[in-house]
């Protein structure tokens, strides 16, 4: 008895599910990806869905199921594929009747019976026929020498399909003319029709070829890497057809999604040789977006299989770019996210090509969150830029409010206000309110643009007064020294004095800057208690300076790289914060 869904469409379609079950004994099936043992009636082994020592994890060959008497995990052979290759019912189905050998019947309105099987099955030609191609001795050997010198290895090169489009007009027609009809190669995207509009000749010729795969293993286009440089575009891809759209497809996926478990998280890359170099280096978690922007379904794809993603472009202002857009997507989707930001120049390929898999390992230990490459990728921004380009730290508080524009989950808006406040020195209830603006269509740069501002001058403000006691009554400065770093003031001219009266002086600066604001600090001579007023400012400089400590801490913590130094990081915020309270409890 079946508690699988019931397919849409004619009764045959229902009676093929009951022949893939009938066909797919559940052992076999298991077998395939977890040690088993025969105990008694069952077989057991450990579970594939949690981590353990001990066997829990059994499986009724009588009955066909499987059962976890530690995560309760459990289910049919179906429902198996289906969690342990992170796909559909349908998709399950077809994965089990493609390895049983049964005919996958057609899905879709009656007027498409059959086409996305014809399409599938010509592009499965295609693909074996551009594999021929390469491997063949004569015709393939240069672009075989190109692959090896890009450091793809001959396995590589075969588990991903890799072919070769030869440079006649009609080589790939000719090949299929017999198998498959003009409507379909047209329809598959192999062909594209003369202008002339009588005939047709091949969509790619004189090209790398790399078949697009989906979840099942179906071919449903190419992507096409020119082997000559006069050939434009650099790269084609297969258009849209009725087996393939760009933006809801990954390339990889087939193989990373079973991979991604051991990670619980997914590698994102633009290119289909980043994807490749780093399968072959060891990283099979990894998929790429196939020359398109990430979409939002290629995010749901993502999200369906793990709950983070590890965003890792190219080290150049477009890879960055592009990488800000898809923060604001897969945020949107519920992932998290980290980042690893490419010095310029290099690229995932050249990465792992030229340090392999520990080049990858040592890129992800000291990965970003959001916050830190929205902050890092706003100052790339303004170097260079005049001041008219705006304060780096208001233009990253808003992107960071953009962002949180697109996240429905109050729980992880409230992650990231808490992280910028960190990063960047707001408080989440005044990012809140710059939100809550931008949603009723207000502006939202105000209330950050206003606390900024604020805070810069009572930063300010606390210098020129530390410094105005100074000059007023010099027996405050040797109380304050204790307490107040040079580097603690951050106004040029303020900057300036300081440094004249830590290095002595005495009476009156001559010229410059520092002179200037003797003066100016003399000339408000006003009745104040000034050693209160130092303490004031000793506190606000000293709060500032601990809140910058305490953030460096945070974030060398994310990226510690052993348990003693992690120790010693944890201490280290341990008695900043402490100070902090103890300079607050002061006022």
């Amino acid at each position: 008895m079946s508690d699988s869904p019931r397919l849409p469409g004619a009764r045959s379609s229902d009676d093929w599910v009951e022949r893939v079950r009938d066909a797919s004994d559940i052992v076999e099936v298991i077998r395939a990806t977890v040690a088993l043992k025969r105990v008694g009636r069952n077989w057991v082994g450990l579970c594939p869905f949690h981590k353990e020592k001990t066997p829990s994890f059994s499986v009724n060959a009588e009955r066909q199921f499987y059962h976890c008497f530690s995560c309760k995990a459990g289910g049919d052979v179906f429902k198996f594929v289906q969690e342990t290759e992170k796909v559909g019912f349908l998709e399950a189905v077809e994965i089990l009747s493609r390895r049983a050998g049964i005919p996958v019947p057609e899905r879709g309105a009656p007027g498409e019976r059959g086409l996305r099987t014809r399409l599938q099955h010509a592009l499965d030609l295609a693909a074996s026929a551009y594999e021929q191609w390469l491997g063949d001795p004569q015709h393939g050997a240069t672009v075989r020498a190109y692959l090896e010198r890009r450091g793809v290895r001959a396995e590589t090169r075969r588990q991903f399909r890799l072919g070769l489009a030869p440079a006649g007009w009609d080589a790939l027609l000719q090949r299929l003319r017999a198998q498959v009809g003009e409507e379909d190669l047209l329809q598959a995207g192999l062909a594209t029709r003369r202008e002339s509009g009588r005939g047709l000749y091949d969509r790619f010729r004189n090209r790398l070829m790399v078949p697009l795969v989906a979840p099942g293993g179906a071919v449903v286009g190419f992507g096409a890497r020119a082997l000559a440089d006069e050939d434009q575009p650099k790269y084609l891809n297969s258009p849209e057809t009725p087996v393939y759209h760009k933006g809801a497809f990954l390339f990889g996926l087939d193989a990373a999604r079973r991979a991604a478990g051991a990670t619980e998280e997914m590698i994102v890359v633009e290119g289909y040789f980043d994807a490749i170099a780093l399968h072959q280096a060891g990283l099979p978690h990894t998929v790429a977006t196939s020359g398109t922007a990430l979409t939002a379904e290629q995010a749901t794809l993502l999200r369906r299989v793990v709950p983070r993603v590890v965003l890792t472009y190219d080290g150049d202002a477009a890879g960055r770019e592009a990488m800000m857009r898809s923060l604001g997507v897969l945020l949107g989707e519920g992932l998290e996210v980290a980042i690893v930001d490419l010095p310029t120049g290099e690229d995932p390929d050249t990465l792992v090509r030229a340090g392999g898999p520990s080049a990858w390992a040592e890129r992800r230990a000291a990965a970003a969150d959001p916050v830190e490459f929205v902050q890092r990728h706003v100052l790339r921004q303004t170097e260079g830029r005049n001041a008219a380009s705006g304060d780096p730290r208001e233009r990253a508080l808003q992107a960071v409010v953009e962002l949180a524009a697109r996240i429905g989950d109050p729980i992880r808006r409230g992650l990231l206000f808490e992280r910028a406040e960190q990063v960047l020195g707001l408080p989440p209830a005044l990012l809140a309110r710059a939100l809550e603006l931008r949603k009723s269509g207000h502006d939202a740069r105000k209330p950050v643009r206003a606390a900024l501002e604020a805070r810069r001058h009572g930063e300010v403000h606390a210098e020129r007064q530390l410094l105005a006691a100074f000059l007023h009554s010099p027996d405050t400065l040797a109380p304050a020294r204790d307490q107040v770093h040079l580097e603690d003031f951050g106004d040029p001219d303020c900057a300036a004095l300081a440094r004249w009266f830590w290095e002595g002086g005495a009476g009156m600066p001559g010229e410059g800057p520092a002179a200037g604001l003797a003066r100016e600090l003399l000339a408000e001579d006003r009745p104040l208690d000034w050693m209160e007023e130092a303490r004031g400012a000793v506190r606000i400089l000293v709060q500032r300076r601990l809140r910058g400590e305490l953030k460096d801490r945070q974030q060398r913590l994310r990226h510690a790289q052993d348990s003693q130094e992690s120790e010693r990081l944890l201490q280290d915020i341990g008695n900043i914060a402490q100070s902090l309270k103890d300079w607050s409890a002061s006022i």
